[in-house]
């Protein structure tokens, strides 16, 4: 028999990723080639044939004017942005791919394994993402030379690494991820080693939102001193930053904190050779107050939209490096209930690859994994085109699946043969430009009937897996037609807001 290589977790962040493997039973983060546990999530050009990954591409981004740079391209996974580098273009998954890649390579070469080797991967998604964002991150990992793939959404891996995968009594936990890029907050009901989402809610508030706050205060203070505004240089601007993440995390740990900024001017200010200046927790919090306000209201929403109250809760799990930050727990334990018991035991920054690399142990095994997220939440609405050019919502966002739900449409003229059925989704269904095509379905051979007197049943569908199927059936003549679809795999594009003409309306 061949060796057994291990199936390896990876958690693309915004800003940073991990990597781990579960050895001995027991989940591992494994260090990059700088010894470093965190990958910072950045690519950097030297040419058309040479990408850095991680803190060589942050370095040449903070040392000088690099326009070759692409940073978190997360964010904009599942947009049409594309990275123009050295005359050629790049879409997000494709910058993806390159870190996918490197992250590989640095797992094979730390378990000494042949990189192609390593076959299995578990990917961690945030809860928010739509089924096009999940599709772009699996064909990724595909391309990067993962055979088989599960996507977990990273509030379960995160419940998963405080064991309540295991729980043997019914929890109500609240997952409240504040990574570098968004805050996401997560509502879900564990027993039985079963999970089931209530509802979730995103803002794109993150350690990248403090860091701004932050420098632009220490700006305006160093420009007081020197007279040197910051935001005219950006790599002056990028070093600001560079010292202000030192600050932030320097006061997670300490009251008090002092900060120090080598510079080099120009002109008549040659005395100093750096800048100085104290900064504490208070100050801190008054500086960063609106984003408290926004990660309430966040919150907030999430219970709104999960038709539960605060105390619900029983467990909170924390998660997400920027979760360190002062003022956190406080601001959770004054919204929520005193019962509610606040997980933080772990590195948040580490609690989503621990889960996810415990979770490599039954990767194999399909009844296990699938019973970790039996029931989700979908993150769009998906619905059917009207005649003029309306969607007409079939599965609303935030409904359970896996679901079966059914229409009753009719024709809006006088003996139509054929109807087109439009299949759309999007994440608001009254706004057009934010439609996408994702499938047709004709149901053809209709008898003669006036306007609105066929009835065409039309039954959406969703799998487990996010797999969508549609099925149209005329009522006279019980024809049939279906369509079968992994949301984002094909045929996406984005609509005009004009009347379409499909000789489609509801009943």
């Amino acid at each position: 028999m061949g060796a057994k290589y291990p199936a390896v977790a990876i958690d693309m962040g915004t800003t940073t990723s991990l990597v781990g493997y579960l050895a001995n039973h027991t989940p591992c983060i494994l260090p990059n080639d700088r010894g470093n546990l965190a990958t910072p999530c950045m690519v950097a050009f030297k040419d058309s044939q040479t990408a850095w990954v991680g803190e060589l591409a942050r370095n040449l981004l903070l040392s000088s004017h690099c326009e070759n740079v692409v940073v978190y391209p997360k964010k904009y996974l599942g947009t049409e942005t594309l990275f123009k580098i050295q005359g050629r273009e790049y879409s997000p998954a494709e910058i993806m791919l390159i870190i996918l890649r490197k992250l590989k390579n640095l797992a094979a070469t730390y378990l000494k394994v042949p990189e192609r080797a390593l076959k299995k991967a578990i990917l961690t998604v945030p809860e928010y993402f739509t089924d096009t964002q999940k599709t772009a991150v699996l064909n990724s990992g595909k391309l990067a030379g993962f055979e088989q793939i599960r996507l977990v959404s990273e509030p379960v891996a995160a419940a998963v690494a405080y064991g309540y995968k295991d729980a043997l009594t019914e929890e109500r936990l609240m997952v409240f991820d504040l990574g570098g890029g968004s805050l996401d907050v997560t509502l879900l009901e564990t027993s039985d080693g079963c999970f089931y989402v209530k509802g979730f809610e995103s803002a794109p508030v993150g350690g990248a939102s403090f860091d701004k706050a932050l420098a632009d205060f220490l700006g305006g203070k160093f420009e007081e001193m020197c007279g040197v505004n910051f935001t005219d240089d950006p790599i002056l601007y990028r070093n600001l930053m560079e010292v202000t993440e030192k600050t932030k995390a320097d006061l997670s740990f300490v009251d008090e904190t002092e900060v120090l900024f080598p510079y080099m001017l120009i002109g008549n200010n040659t005395k100093k050779n750096y800048l100085n200046v104290r900064i504490n927790r208070y100050q801190f919090k008054r500086i960063t107050e609106p984003l408290f306000d926004r990660m309430r209201e966040t919150v907030l929403k999430a219970f709104k939209k999960s038709s539960v109250v605060p105390g619900w809760v029983t467990r909170v799990i924390i998660s997400g490096g920027a979760s360190r930050l002062p003022g956190i727990k406080q601001m959770l334990n004054s919204m929520l209930p005193s019962l509610a018991k606040i997980e933080s035991r772990l590195d948040p920054e580490h609690a989503v690859i621990l889960g996810a690399s415990e979770l490599t142990g039954i990767i194999d095994n399909h009844d296990q994994f699938s019973r970790l997220e039996l029931q989700n939440v979908t993150s769009c609405y998906f619905g059917v085109e009207d005649d003029d050019g309306n969607m007409v919502v079939v599965v609303p966002k935030g409904e359970v699946y896996p679901c079966e739900i059914t229409k009753t449409f009719t024709t809006t003229e006088d003996n139509k043969k054929e109807i087109l059925i439009h299949v759309l989704q999007a994440k608001n269904p009254e706004n057009h430009a934010l439609y996408r095509s994702i499938g047709h379905v004709t149901v053809e051979d209709i008898p003669p009937a006036r306007a609105g007197e066929p009835n065409i049943r039309v039954t959406f569908s969703l799998d487990e897996y996010g797999k969508l199927k549609v099925i149209a059936r005329h009522s006279e003549n019980n024809k049939i037609a279906s369509l079968s679809i992994k949301i984002g795999e094909k045929g996406e594009r984005k609509l005009k807001p004009q009347r379409r003409g499909t000789g489609l309306r509801v009943v």
